[in-house]
């Protein structure tokens, strides 16, 4: 029996299209969020290193936390450390915990890109950071970047930990922002302008959440 032409495109169409749902990643943040709403009363509070401290800013209040604080009309906790790898960060989570927050803004791995660290270690690392701080009742927001100059991308290890933890993912922040001369006060931080598109990207992402 010969086959018709057109039943010979169906069936294989059909077959790339199962497979494509079958295999494709899930979209940000559509699977289910530890923590929403959060159970924690504390403050919001940013963790992480220089690029939450606000190195190269140009001063006080022009690093992202305190943009993000006027953009979303509430107190932002800056507890971020110039220097701080996730292992580093790690050892001082108890500051972080003492406050109990209700939203942690979790910004790490910059540095352990520039220190070529084992980042299995590193993202297996984060990953438990994310579980401890939402064991108290937290909600997380895991801020993620692309790799640097020199480095394989690792924008995926972000989104495999947002997803495998249940945090919410903010995506590529420092997207047209890194390599832009006029965003930024060296090779690897923004300047104030830099932070206070960051600020934007990560209230855009928090608003839904906000109660």
């Amino acid at each position: 029996m010969i086959r018709s032409k057109p039943a010979a495109f169906i069936l294989p169409a059909v077959l790339c299209i199962a497979g494509y749902w079958f295999f494709s990643e899930p979209s940000v943040n559509s699977w289910k969020i530890v923590n929403n709403p959060p159970r924690a009363a504390g403050p919001v509070v940013a963790f992480g290193d220089s690029l939450t401290a606000g190195f190269g800013s140009g001063g006080p209040g022009r690093d992202y936390p305190a943009v993000l604080s006027s953009l979303i009309g509430r107190e932002v906790v800056n507890l971020g450390v110039n220097g701080d790898t996730v292992a580093k960060a790690f050892e001082r989570i108890g500051e972080l915990e003492a406050l109990s927050p209700s939203m942690v803004i979790l910004f790490l791995g910059g540095n352990d890109f520039l220190r070529r660290a084992n980042l299995n270690e590193s993202f297996a690392a984060l990953r438990e950071m994310v579980k401890r701080i939402q064991s108290g009742g937290t909600l997380v927001f895991l801020v993620g970047i692309e790799g640097l100059p020199l480095l394989a991308p690792v924008e995926k290890r972000y989104f495999e930990a947002a997803k495998t933890t249940g945090a919410v993912l903010v995506p590529d922040i420092l997207r047209d922002i890194l390599g832009n001369e006029s965003l930024m006060s060296d090779g690897i931080h923004p300047n104030g302008e830099g932070y206070r598109i960051m600020a934007g990207r990560i209230a855009k992402v928090m608003r839904p959440y906000l109660r």
